[in-house]
């Protein structure tokens, strides 16, 4: 039997249950740290909101879900890399380094820890991330297969 026929699958998950599992992983990352209390949340002597009432909350699963979707993907692109050498799997590592940086330094965590909420952008930030943890997913299905 010749090792490289196309019909052969390798041992181990399937692309989507990787993807599914690293969207288990995102979202359960997000909500243990949607928990973690923030400057910005109110508080004081009023009724507090519940969990995942503010945009804010849910903003913190989905960016926390981006990122796990682009760590998977770094980590698919370095190994591409050192079992190629090819200069386009580099290229995509910068990008996808620069991407997640950039997740990073946007995350509702960072905003929160510092006391700022996401107030009136707050609709536009989440739906920018749930596109970006959508797109960063379908990126990871397809780089497996």
């Amino acid at each position: 039997m010749v090792p490289s026929q196309a019909g052969e699958r390798k041992r181990g998950l399937s692309p989507a249950a990787w993807t599914l599992v690293v969207l288990a992983i995102g979202l359960a990352l997000g909500a243990l740290l949607a928990l973690v209390p923030r400057p910005d949340r109110p508080g004081g002597p009023g009724p507090r909101p519940g969990m995942f009432e503010t945009y804010d909350d849910v903003d913190v699963v989905l960016s926390t879900v981006s990122t796990a979707f682009l760590v998977a993907l770094l980590v698919v692109y370095a190994k591409t890399y050192s079992e190629t050498r090819a200069p386009f799997a580099l290229g995509l590592i910068v990008v996808l380094g620069a991407l997640l940086f950039q997740g990073i330094l946007t995350s509702p965590l960072l905003f929160g820890a510092f006391g700022h909420a996401l107030g009136s952008l707050g609709p536009f930030l989440l739906a920018a991330d749930a596109f970006k943890a959508g797109a960063f997913a379908a990126f990871l299905y397809l780089s497996l297969q």
